[in-house]
């Protein structure tokens, strides 16, 4: 499923990418490289024992140039952090949302919120930042701006989304209806990214994102887009011209990515957050506070081969299912 997921679409983005060979050339040009996005890291694990991780960043890049989108320094900050973790077995993938609000340590910047990361150094400093907050080495960066995530929305026909409730936003009247939703590039885009509207600000928000990443996953392979050649066509087009990888990425990781997740299937991918403490004011900010111990424990389980073990266990996947229909 996964790698139809992109940060927010991000992986969704990859995953159709690889998956279309006839024009493999024409999207691969498409797509940028971030130079020395991926950090070294001393001695770091054997991949076979490992696995594989991914970071996945999504931006809200409006009004950047697109030059200038992932550059360091800039006005844009990560606002959806992930964490692709693929294990040796081949039979799970995992996805660990990191909240953009947790307060935490950023290499050579004062402590602020995770987010920030990008702000200050781009992709390369959120990947420095990542790995130490984790303690495990990133193999691949992908980074998808919010504006191409609505795109490949539309070129999908949209995404229906089922709601338990209704959500409703005062502050600018925004509002999705109890039941089914349809939604739209732009309506997608609002749903992914509202906060104000949600008892549980930020973490609901990243609860939101794992499931419409699921239905849209869902809707690229159960609405015929990856066996139709025109809409294909059309959806990858959108997403390679909003994705970013490390310039160790190329077209081949992308396609072995892309059937290694294929054959995992939707039902075979976990998404988790990363636990935090309570939420407090800080500098006229109000921030996650981390949970050192749960978070090592975490990340342990991920690379001692326990993730799944873990995440069942202390009730860390995310169990709302807003892709059912009404």
């Amino acid at each position: 499923m996964l790698v139809r997921l992109g940060v927010a679409a991000a992986v969704l983005a990859v995953s159709a990418v690889g998956l279309a060979v006839w024009r493999a050339d024409s999207y691969d040009r498409r797509i940028q490289r971030l130079p020395e996005a991926l950090p070294s890291r001393a001695a770091p694990p054997a991949a076979a024992e490992a696995g594989q991780n991914w970071l996945l960043l999504g931006s809200d890049l409006r009004g950047v140039p697109a030059r200038d989108k992932w550059r360091p320094g800039g006005r844009a900050r990560a606002d959806t952090i992930m964490v692709l973790h693929l294990p040796p077995d081949e039979r799970h993938a995992y996805v660990i949302s990191i909240p953009r609000d947790l307060w935490t340590d950023i290499p050579g910047h004062p402590r602020a919120k995770i987010n920030a990361a990008f702000a200050h150094g781009g992709p390369r400093l959120m990947a420095q930042t990542v790995q130490q907050l984790a303690g495990i080495r990133l193999d691949h960066v992908v980074a998808v701006d919010f504006a191409g995530f609505a795109r490949m929305t539309d070129a999908l026909g949209g995404v229906d989304i089922y709601l338990d409730a209704p959500i409703h936003d005062p502050s600018n009247g925004w509002s999705w209806p109890a039941g089914r939703n349809h939604l739209d590039g732009a309506r997608a885009l609002r749903f992914v990214r509202e906060r104000k509207g949600l008892s549980g600000s930020d973490l609901d928000r990243v609860r939101r994102q794992h499931a419409f990443l699921r239905a849209m996953a869902a809707k690229a392979v159960d609405g015929g887009t990856l066996r139709n050649p025109v809409k294909l066509d059309a959806f990858l087009r959108a997403a390679s011209e909003s994705v970013a990888v490390d310039d160790r990425t190329g077209l081949g990781t992308l396609r072995s990515l892309a059937l290694r997740l294929a054959r995992i299937g939707p039902d075979r991918v976990t998404f988790a957050t990363l636990p935090t403490g309570p939420s407090a004011w800080i500098g006229g900010q109000n921030v996650l506070l981390p949970d050192p111990r749960r978070g090592r424990e975490l990340f342990a389980a991920l690379a001692a081969g326990r993730l799944r073990e873990h995440v069942r266990r202390n009730g860390l996947a995310t169990e709302i299912d807003l892709s059912r229909p009404s």
